[in-house]
């Protein structure tokens, strides 16, 4: 059984702009824990293009160090699918372009799938996601920084119609002080 899976990255005042932050080898482990139990990784535009410039890069650059050009390779190497009506063309390896989020299409990988389908940062996606109904666990990895003007706010297009309550699995501080918190959504 496959399962949607979202990786926020955001700070104590809210901001998701993952550009902000900077990642260590223990939280590229967390990372590449949750690549690795899944079958897929998606993304909004924004997303897909920041992380396919970053990535590519380490991979080119033969001074890359080990704990970022294994996440390169496992980014590179896992089947991407991003979501926009403006991107032509996915120039990056096993990447496929899709414009709208098929419900149908998640909920039958969700009853016939194996592992996780992973959304990474793409606030508006997640978002989508989650008016939808469709994401079974939430990953928000706090870091202790605060974002000052031009942060990228989050659930800021939510309703009370569109709550969605969540149910505490578990907690987790790396030693740089980033604070993951896992949720499930309750049915």
């Amino acid at each position: 059984m496959g399962k949607v899976i979202s990786l926020i990255i955001t700070t104590p005042n809210g901001s998701v702009d993952g550009q902000i932050i900077k990642t260590d080898p223990e939280y590229n482990e967390f990372w590449h824990g949750l690549l690795s139990d899944s079958q897929a990784v998606t993304f909004g535009r924004n997303s897909y293009e920041i992380l396919q410039k970053i990535q590519t890069s380490r991979l080119e650059n033969e001074n890359t160090p080990e704990w970022q050009m294994r996440m390169a390779k496992a980014l590179t190497d896992i089947p991407k699918i991003v979501y926009s009506t403006t991107l032509k063309a996915a120039t990056w390896n096993n990447s496929t372009i899709e414009t709208k989020i098929d419900a149908g299409n998640i909920n039958s990988y969700k009853q016939d799938g194996e592992g996780g389908l992973l959304i990474i940062g793409s606030p508006s996606l997640i978002e989508a996601f989650t008016k939808m109904k469709l994401i079974d666990d939430y990953y928000f990895c706090v870091f202790p920084i605060i974002a000052g003007i031009g942060g990228i706010p989050f659930f800021d297009k939510m309703d009370s119609d569109t709550n969605q309550p969540l149910k505490f699995v578990e907690s987790t501080q790396l030693k740089s002080g980033v604070h993951i918190i896992h949720y499930q959504r309750i049915n």
